[in-house]
């Protein structure tokens, strides 16, 4: 008798899923900041980090159509991350002349801390921001909203003397903020701030102690440091963004 072999039928191929765009620009961007780490961003070329990808160039040139968009993408998202850090300390609950100190101290420490211990990707921040202005500008322009929200809040839980400030605006109030602490929150001056000030962090609380009480009459102007100080080194990615405060 003649045996007869069965086999059950082979499951047919699944294709792996493929990736979506913006998938795969968040793989581009990945990668790329990890070579800027690595050996810096004027030793990458499109087609180095096309090679990591195993990727064509001319594929790469689909989703970004030359370096500097990959740099500027990447210096978006560092500079996001001190914003998710500034509104994070915004939404605390102490008073406004406290949480504008503790807003300043952590991100100028947050600033310090790359430029120490993330060396290549301060320098990318830095040339990406002078080729692309915008960049630093909308970062600015988020800490002037904040410093506005925080004095409104002030004024609302009666940390800060409403009358006072009200004859100045708060808008008003938050731009002169944004001016006198520029050298701490802007990323591209960290450098010229610890040249020329080793003891920046001194520096720092001796201006609040004599900019806050100007600008802010407050019941609470004392400008004590934070309990809780800024990481010393910058996480490798944002965190989850906070609701923004009104605007």
């Amino acid at each position: 008798m003649t045996e007869i072999s069965v086999t059950s039928p082979r499951p047919p191929r699944t294709k792996p899923p493929r990736a979506s765009a913006n998938e795969i620009r968040v793989r581009i961007l990945q990668v790329a900041e990890e070579r800027f780490r690595r050996v810096g961003h004027l030793k990458t070329s499109m087609a180095d980090i096309a090679a990591e990808l195993d990727m064509s160039p001319a594929n790469l040139y689909r989703f970004f159509p030359a370096r500097q968009a990959i740099s500027d993408a990447i210096c978006h998202r560092a500079v996001k991350e001190i914003a998710d850090i500034a509104f994070a300390i915004a939404l605390m609950d102490m008073p406004a002349a406290l949480k504008i100190e503790r807003l300043l101290t952590a991100v100028h420490r947050y600033n310090r801390a790359r430029f120490f211990n993330d060396r290549r990707m301060h320098d990318m921040i830095i040339a990406a921001s002078r080729a692309n202005t915008a960049i630093l500008a909308v970062h600015l322009d988020r800490m002037e909203k904040l410093f506005e929200y925080i004095i409104r809040q002030g004024i609302e839980a009666g940390d800060v003397e409403a009358g006072d400030v009200e004859r100045a605006c708060p808008a008003q109030a938050a731009r002169a903020l944004n001016g006198s602490f520029a050298i701490f929150l802007d990323p591209a001056l960290i450098e010229h701030c610890l040249r020329y000030d080793p003891d920046s962090d001194v520096t720092l609380r001796e201006r609040l102690r004599i900019v806050l009480p100007a600008l802010l009459p407050a019941v609470l102007t004392s400008t004590r440091p934070p309990s809780d100080p800024a990481p010393s080194d910058p996480p490798r990615r944002s965190p989850a963004h906070p609701a923004p405060p009104p605007r």
